[in-house]
């Protein structure tokens, strides 16, 4: 039942163009037989002649403009549309006030895309005939062409009131309701239709597009089962009236819909996947594990279907990653899903995410390195397993695994960065200067980019260039203000050189802000103070640091340095000693511990 626009403008038109060829035809006939009166299909169409005496015989110049108007709307039909243009124009000299030469003109215009003609036209054959639907939906038309929305209704409504059950002028009434945003009353309108046509699918539809952006789901649910009564086994409205059930936490009823889905077809993966979720939802592991793993490990589901199956799972263990039952469940269809699929890359990609999410970093890279083997040109396998050697420590792995990746997905500022740094953290500077240098060369998001250029900064203070090692930690901030490392790094080699002292405390304060109870930054803050002569507020801060119980020798030397300064000799030679303990490559404390 449902007429696109563009269809019922072709009809509405080869309908009006025949009305007005008749009446062409019809009025060189009756001027023969009855010059004194107007034909009736003259009438009946508006088409008159033009001059005082509209019930005069037509003139041999009216004559020779309806030929003109004939040939006119034939070129147009044939889309030969300046030879249209030019016998139209001619008629329309002669004949102003025929409105169906005025209405051919508009439909021209609109051809030819120009619109304040078409719309200068199309008003003036409504105005000449406005009970006329044909030239009044010609109009319409070109008000919407021209993007004219406001009078669109209205000359819809007058047809309707004419013509109040004109199926197509009501279909296109529903529409233009419904792109103008007014959803009420474009249902409204549908429901119209309903009534005049009975129960409908692509009205039911429509209706419920109109109530999906009026976030109406009740209206939705009771128009889903309006069409479920005109097929009882169809899948989708099944599928559809489930996700609207769980939207509203009906799980009962969506359970229902699920199941009977699955009666139909019992390995229907979407629905497998909802019913599982609901069986997790209510805490029921192994159900939803028997319900999953049946379907990935069913070698007539495709391979698309199974990955979409397990990616669901896995999204859920990645929030839950304390669940041990949601654990195993994701872990046994991992399990399935490399029994079936062993040669698949994607198939190891989701065991690495598995394993990482797991926190079990040896079978994660063994995935890693067989979905690089298999899919090569994988970037996000590359970043994930160069990411995986560096935080594992395992700096040599990583370097040789990013000039492998250079092959594949060359000049990527992520991977260039874990080179560079795993080159820093194994005190080769130049390299590490060279890689994390190419990384800052290239595009990436600001808060990559701080970290990129909070690392440079922490490679130059190393090296003592404490010019580049400003610029660098200050173009980090710049990028991200939030980035803490960068900020308490910057404070702490600021606070070491004595300099600019009430920033760099600004700074620690911000990045303690940002990562509260941090060890690292706990101490920055008190070295800060410490150096602005506040022992006091230093001790407070540097022991907040030590019973985080991460504190590093650092720490424990700069609170022997406080308790000295306090002139509490003991308090500090019991610190220096712990600081030495915990690293006995600090030569300068043996000195102060009177060690030989």
């Amino acid at each position: 039942m449902y007429l696109r626009t563009a269809l019922f403008v072709q009809l509405t038109t080869l309908a009006a163009l025949a009305a007005l060829i008749f009446t062409a035809c019809a009025s060189s006939e009756s001027a023969s037989t009855e010059p004194r009166s107007r034909p009736a299909a003259e009438e009946a169409s508006g088409a008159g002649a033009s001059g005082p005496d509209a019930a005069s015989a037509p003139t041999d110049e009216e004559v020779r403009a309806r030929s003109y108007f004939i040939r006119g709307i034939s070129a147009l039909e044939l889309d030969e549309l300046e030879r249209a243009e030019n016998h139209l124009l001619r008629a329309h000299e002669v004949l102003p006030n025929m409105p169906g030469v005025n209405y051919a003109l508009s439909r021209l215009y609109q051809e030819k895309e120009d619109l304040s003609s078409s719309l200068f036209y199309g008003r003036r054959a409504v105005e000449l005939a406005p009970e006329d639907k044909w030239y009044r939906l010609q109009l319409v038309e070109a008000l919407r062409a021209s993007g004219e929305y406001r009078e669109v209704i209205g000359h819809l409504d007058t047809i309707l009131t004419h013509h109040p059950s004109d199926i197509q002028v009501l279909y296109t009434k529903a529409r233009i309701q419904s792109s103008q945003g007014n959803y009420q009353e474009s249902n409204e309108t549908y429901q119209h239709l309903l009534d005049l046509l009975g129960p409908d699918r692509s009205i039911f539809y429509q209706r419920i597009s109109n109530f999906t952006r009026l976030e109406d789901t009740d209206a939705i649910i009771d128009e889903l089962l309006k069409v479920l009564e005109l097929d009882q086994g169809n899948v989708n409205t099944l599928l559809m009236l489930s996700q609207f059930y769980l939207e509203e936490d009906r799980t009962e009823e969506a359970t229902k819909m699920l199941e009977k889905v699955l009666r139909r077809n019992p390995k229907h993966p979407e629905a497998l996947v909802n019913l599982a979720d609901i069986h997790i939802l209510n805490g029921k592991w192994d159900r939803a594990g028997d319900l999953l793993t049946g379907l990935v490990g069913d070698p007539e589901v495709t391979l698309s279907n199974k990955l979409e199956a397990v990616q669901y799972v896995l999204s859920r263990f990645s929030g839950e990653v304390d669940n041990d039952s949601l654990k195993a469940t994701a872990g046994s269809l991992i399990d399935t899903l490399l029994a079936a699929e062993p040669e698949n890359g994607m198939t190891h990609a989701m065991a690495a995410e598995y394993y990482l999410a797991a926190e079990e970093s040896a079978q994660s890279l063994q995935h890693l390195q067989r979905t690089i083997e298999l899919m090569p040109e994988n970037e996000a396998a590359w970043r994930q397993l160069i990411q995986t050697y560096y935080i594992e420590g395992m700096y040599d792995e990583a370097i040789e695994a990013a000039h492998r990746a250079d092959e594949f997905i060359p000049q990527d500022a992520f991977i260039l960065f874990f080179l560079g740094g795993s080159y820093f953290l194994q005190d080769r500077h130049e390299e590490a200067l060279r890689w994390l240098s190419a990384a800052a060369d290239l595009p990436a998001r600001p808060p990559f980019r701080s970290i990129i250029f909070g690392t440079l900064g922490d490679l130059y203070a190393t090296l003592d260039d404490w010019k580049k090692a400003d610029t660098a930690y200050e173009e980090a901030i710049t990028q991200d203000p939030e980035n803490d490392m960068a900020l308490n790094n910057y404070a702490y080699y600021l606070t070491e050189r004595g300099r600019r002292l009430n920033e760099a405390k600004d700074m620690a304060a911000r990045a303690l802000e940002l990562n509260p109870g941090n060890a690292a930054f706990l101490d920055t803050m008190g070295w800060v103070y410490y150096q602005m002569g506040e022992y006091e507020k230093a001790k407070e801060y540097i022991r907040a640091s030590i019973e985080t119980g991460e504190a590093s020798a650092d720490v424990m030397e700069h609170m022997g340095d406080v308790y000295d300064k306090l002139g509490e000799s003991d308090r500090a030679l019991y610190w220096w000693q712990k600081a030495y303990e915990n690293d006995t490559e600090r030569t300068h404390l043996r000195e102060r511990l009177h060690i030989n």
